[in-house]
């Protein structure tokens, strides 16, 4: 009876090396990652975008809400990229992180060229018969957390590309 050598024995029973828990626990942070960046897209539709002052005052005459000033328009946004973290938990399919990085483009677009231009708006408000006044517009919550939100899940798309095997 002949003995083989120890490093002749081949360990079936570990499967091969895929680099430890690390390789599983990437899909699963990206996937986070994308669920914060569609949270902070719902949770700033909820907010105020920016108040209008006046050059007198200090306290706001008019607050004007997030979702209201574009239609709600990243809720829908927000849920495909909730759907889409789920499916590049499961897939760790590249479309899915391609799609991931247009919907957070298509949340930073709604914000810069929808929202930017109104929360930094500047003017003259009223009527002649009440009184001109000058006021200005200053961004508040929603602005900033909308801004995020769509950043967060450009870079998730983008790092899920950049650490793909």
């Amino acid at each position: 009876m002949t003995m083989s050598p120890p490093e002749a024995v081949a360990e079936y029973s570990k499967g091969p090396d895929d680099g430890g828990g690390l390789a599983q626990a990437v899909p699963a942070v990206l996937a986070g990652g994308a669920l914060f960046g569609s949270l902070l897209l719902i949770v700033a539709e909820f907010t105020t975008l920016f108040e209008i002052q006046t050059a007198t005052q200090h306290t706001p005459i008019k607050s004007v809400g997030t979702g209201w000033h574009h239609s709600y328009a990243l809720i829908p946004v927000a849920a495909l990229a909730a759907f889409m973290a789920f499916g590049l938990w499961r897939t760790q399919s590249p479309w899915t992180l391609l799609t991931l990085g247009g919907l957070g483009a298509l949340a930073l677009a709604i914000a810069l060229v929808v929202d930017l231009p109104d929360a930094h708006a500047s003017g003259v408000i009223g009527s002649f018969a009440t009184g001109l006044l000058t006021a200005s517009a200053v961004p508040q919550t929603g602005l900033y957390m909308e801004t995020l939100g769509a950043a967060v899940l450009i870079v998730v798309a983008g790092w899920g590309l950049l650490l793909r095997r």
